[in-house]
């Protein structure tokens, strides 16, 4: 009798052994920083960041912005309260996401939901 390719081998307690190749599976590599070619930029493209890249790229933004919100000027106390804004938001004319190091600041989620999708030149 044969076993089936995820069934465990009750002799070797292995799911990679009597003649069976392993698995592959299929990985889904996702990049960090996609730039996608925009005609209608400004710069010519718009960069998504994975969520990783967009922590990293916060953690960059907050230490620039000594450890202050952009749009209240407090400091802040907790990281969770933290969450990155759009300076040029969808809403106001900005590409449908674009998450290019210039377009993002670090500031308190209840500023950020209080601001919307207006448009700060701070």
């Amino acid at each position: 009798m044969k076993l089936r390719r995820n069934e465990y081998c009750p002799i070797h307690r292995s799911v990679f052994c009597c003649g069976r190749e392993q698995a592959r599976k299929e990985r889904r590599f996702q990049l960090g920083v996609k730039r996608i070619e925009d005609p209608h930029h400004p710069r010519g493209y718009r960069e998504l960041r994975s969520p990783a890249e967009m922590r990293k790229l916060l953690n960059r933004k907050i230490a620039d912005q000594n450890g202050k919100c952009a749009i209240c000027h407090k400091e802040f106390t907790e990281y969770s309260d933290i969450v990155p804004d759009h300076k040029h938001p969808k809403g106001m004319g900005g590409a449908w996401r674009d998450d290019h190091p210039d377009n993002i600041q670090a500031t308190h989620w209840w500023c950020n939901e209080e601001k919307g999708s207006t448009r700060t030149d701070y």
